[in-house]
């Protein structure tokens, strides 16, 4: 791709306001992530998560200069590009039509409901000793993905796949006309991304639109025979079929293809980060490379390491050598400060700052890595499968417990962008990350949430912000349980307290002048109906008073907390507290000639009374996927939480298990063993079959009494194994329904997860 900026405006029917002469060989929609800035156009889509017009000053400082936009503008800046056009996400759909039609090559384009990008990389494995493939990264497949995968298209490709995914009827037929695919394939179809369609007939009525213009379509057989597959899960022998079937078209011989998926093996088809060794952090993406997949991969890696120092450890691409100018000037962009390189082809070009080693082999690697220092290093692991970096990520990771809590990132931003489309846009967004962000991850969340551009953080203790900003966290955060005695740390890193009382505004005013501080952002809390801490309607006067009297401080915000917005029985006593917030907060703003923002809004708040947002809502459990109050549609737990069987055991007839002989076996039964216990987070009373855990699909009810470190299932009658997977909660059971079974709320649940668990953060 490279196009001037008159061509651009033309292929888009854009009208060119200010031009240059600037050549533009890469796409951009995301203003974190824009890369070799110089050469790119930023498309300013506005979604539920962002406007993109209000980040155009920062990408003109970051070098970009030009940019399509669908909103009258000024700029005040020589040298700049602007196409302004009515839609900009059709003006991107247009685009990559236009360079689509610039190449005559084969395109496999897939869609389903399950397995399309499973299979997308199968086929790119089994067809590259042929083809020179461009594919679409990980699982871009929607109506922005599909474009941006097709503006990967270069004159050396000599065949392309590309997945369709769909969520509402009339999407399809947009992705057919960009894909223009030559032969088509349709994976197994489901219930997956249904809440668009009135019918399972009607989603796949709509899939089939992207074969619309081919002649050739591939639709899973089940008689195809004659094949063995080296996986014994039933999903992934379908997607091996479908991959047979596509090289059958194709007029491959029986025996090569044979030979060729012998040598297939599973794939970990999302980007996962872990803990790792001296407190590094992993961000393991070492099963599949390309330079589209290594620009978004050292993407999430410039975004969570901040000031931290970098290691990208990598492999060879196939389709794109070292030698390559744009891959050179990609890495030395990506502030990389030590480059790790498995395979023959050399590397030259980079930035003198990055440290560069160079090995033939992944094991003369792995014998060299304990010369290497990784204290608080961020580490990508990014590879093709055959150099086998999981031994890489397997040495560097921190060695700690079986059991983890899985947390996807994907989730998690689907869950916000819901409620965001439940508050104005002018109203601002805190969202609340104490409690090791609700048991998900004390700094991971916080990271991923600025990225995401909320408003605030908050956190109940001081040293909970601290830690923020020691990994780099710069945007406001709110402490909001201060105590007295961490005031001057509070102070010294930025941190902006909850005040409740005089005598607390006192002691944070008498540190202020101690450390020369004037105008210091302070939050009001006001006392409503919660009946726990607050300003009384009574001690606002002398309030007022006492914030004339001392220059330290400014109130940035006043608040309260409603007591009982969850349960609409109390809706009464909410709205009384509202009336007295109103009044309140009202009387304080009064006395002051500078803004103060007003919130009272919870999660539940943000539900069930949506027209008091004021200026700002506080977000809690709902981002996590847990239901406050009334159902809020769409939203999804974030976490899923696992342990592995360690050991097994048969029972006879009266034999008892665990502490207190609490179950005894009414006749023969076989037990697992689980590294998991109270001092976990599952508490003592799930015992002696009050609760359940999952193997596969089948309930495990646990017996006897629990441990602190371990805990026992009834596996009877199964054909389980040490090493399998045991799920606690997630697919099967919802943290409701464990909640419900301890008799608390899902709150403690997450919360009681102890830090020893492993946590895994993952991004599809």
């Amino acid at each position: 791709m490279k196009y001037s900026v008159v061509e651009l405006a033309e292929s888009i029917g854009g009208q060119l306001l200010v031009s240059n002469d600037c050549l533009v060989n890469h796409v951009s929609i995301d203003s974190r992530s824009v890369q070799n800035s110089s050469s790119t156009v930023f498309f300013a889509l506005e979604t539920a998560k962002r406007n993109g017009h209000d980040f155009i000053d920062s990408l003109i400082q970051k070098g970009v200069s030009v940019f399509v936009v669908s909103k009258e503008m000024t700029i005040h800046h020589s040298g700049i590009a602007v196409i302004q056009v009515k839609d900009t996400l059709l003006a991107l759909q247009q685009l990559a039509i236009y360079h689509r039609s610039k190449f005559n090559l084969p395109v496999i384009g897939i869609t389903g409901s399950y397995g399309k990008t499973i299979v997308k990389e199968w086929l790119y494995q089994l067809l590259s000793p042929d083809f020179l493939i461009c594919r679409s990264p990980k699982s871009f497949n929607s109506q922005i993905g599909v474009p941006l995968s097709i503006m990967l298209l270069n004159e050396n490709h000599t065949l392309a796949i590309f997945e369709a995914g769909i969520s509402e009827v009339g999407e399809m037929s947009k992705l057919a006309k960009i894909i223009q695919p030559t032969l088509g394939v349709l994976t197994r179809m489901g219930e997956a991304h249904q809440d668009g369609f009135t019918s399972l007939e009607q989603k796949l009525e709509e899939k089939k639109q992207l074969f619309v213009s081919v002649s050739d379509s591939v639709t899973y057989q089940d008689e195809l025979t004659g094949f063995t597959f080296p996986f014994e899960d039933k999903s992934s022998i379908e997607n091996c079929k479908i991959c047979v079937a596509v090289l059958l078209k194709m007029g491959y011989n029986k025996l090569v293809i044979q030979e060729r998926i012998n040598h297939l093996s599973p794939l970990a088809l999302r980007l996962e980060m872990k803990k790792g060794i001296e407190n590094s952090t992993l961000i393991n993406d070492g099963y599949n490379i390309s330079y589209s997949s290594l620009v978004l991969s050292l993407e999430y890696l410039k975004a969570q390491a901040k000031a931290f120092p970098t290691t990208l450890i990598i492999t060879e691409i196939p389709e794109t050598p070292f030698s390559d100018s744009k891959l050179i000037e990609l890495i030395n962009s990506s502030e990389v400060n030590r480059l790790l390189v498995v395979g023959t082809d050399k590397i030259n070009g980079l930035d003198k700052e990055i440290e560069l080693v160079q090995y033939y082999s992944t094991t003369e690697l792995l014998a060299q890595l304990k010369e290497f220092s990784f204290r608080d290093h961020y580490v990508l692991i990014k590879g093709s499968r055959h150099h086998r970096l999981e031994q890489v990520a397997k040495v560097l990771e921190e060695k700690n417990h079986r059991t983890v809590l899985e947390i996807s990132l994907n989730q998690l931003s689907d869950n916000l962008a819901i409620y965001r489309k439940k508050i104005a846009p002018t109203t601002k967004l805190m969202v609340m990350v104490k409690a090791f962000a609700y048991g998900s991850g004390a700094t991971e969340i916080p990271l991923f949430l600025e990225q995401e551009k909320v408003d605030y953080l908050g956190v109940a203790y001081t040293d909970e912000g601290i830690a923020l900003r020691k990994k780099g966290i710069t945007m406001p955060i709110v402490v909001m349980n201060p105590e007295p005695e961490t005031f001057m740390d509070l102070i010294k890193y930025d941190l902006e307290p909850e005040v409740y009382s005089l005598e607390m505004l006192d002691e944070l005013v008498k540190d202020l002048i101690v450390s020369n501080k004037k105008d210091y952002p302070v939050h009001i809390k006001l006392e409503t109906g919660m009946n726990r801490l607050g300003f009384l309607p009574e001690q606002l006067p002398a309030l007022v008073q006492y914030l004339y009297a001392q220059p330290e401080v400014y109130v940035r915000s006043a608040f309260s907390h409603l007591s009982s917005a969850d349960d609409l029985a109390e809706k009464e006593y909410t709205l009384k507290q509202l009336r007295k917030f109103d009044d309140y907060s009202s009387y304080l703003i009064s006395n002051f000639n500078y803004p103060i923002h007003r919130h009272v809004l919870n999660t539940a708040g943000i539900e069930n009374y949506n027209d008091h947002q004021y200026d700002m809502v506080r977000l809690g459990i709902g981002l996590y996927g847990i239901n406050v109050g009334e159902k809020v549609s769409n939203i999804k737990p974030i976490s899923r939480l696992k342990t592995v069987v360690i050991q097994t055991k048969k029972l006879e007839k009266g034999d008892s298990i665990g502490y207190g002989r609490k179950t005894k076996a009414e006749s023969a039964m076989t037990i697992a063993m689980l590294p998991i216990g109270y001092s976990d987070g599952i508490r003592r009373s799930l015992g002696n079959r009050k609760f359940s855990f999952y193997w596969e699909d089948q309930a495990c009810e646990l017996v006897g009494n629990i441990c602190m470190d371990v805990c026992m299932i009834d596996i009877s009658g199964l054909a389980v194994r040490v090493g399998d997977e045991i799920e606690i909660f997630g697919k099967h059971n919802s943290i409701e329904d464990m909640a419900k079974a301890m008799d608390t709320i899902p709150y403690e649940v997450l919360t009681s997860i102890s830090q020893r668990v492993k946590r895994v953060f993952y991004k599809d």
